[in-house]
C-alpha cells in the first residue's frame, strides 16, 4: 500500500470541491451528501432542544433575579 493511500484523499481534491461549491453557490456538503444526511440525527436534535430549553430557563431566572433586585434596590 502506498503512502498516499494511507493518508486519505489528496488535499487538492478538497480544494476542488470547495471551489466547485463556491461556483455553484452552495456548500461542499451539498455536493457530497443527500439533504437528509447533512443534519444532526434525531437523538442529537432532541439533545439540542433540551439544552436550548435549559438555557432559556437559566436566562429567564437571571432576568427575573435582576428585576427583583432592581425593585428592592
Amino acid at each position: 500500500m502506498s503512502s498516499w493511500q494511507l493518508a486519505g484523499p489528496p488535499q487538492h481534491t478538497l480544494k476542488v470541491m470547495v471551489s466547485l461549491a463556491k461556483t455553484l453557490h452552495t456548500i461542499p456538503d451539498a455536493l457530497v451528501f443527500e439533504e437528509s444526511e447533512r443534519g444532526p440525527d434525531e437523538e442529537l436534535r432532541l439533545q439540542f432542544k433540551v439544552i436550548r430549553a435549559l438555557l432559556d430557563g437559566m436566562i429567564i431566572k437571571h432576568r427575573t433575579k435582576q428585576m427583583v433586585n432592581g425593585l428592592s434596590g
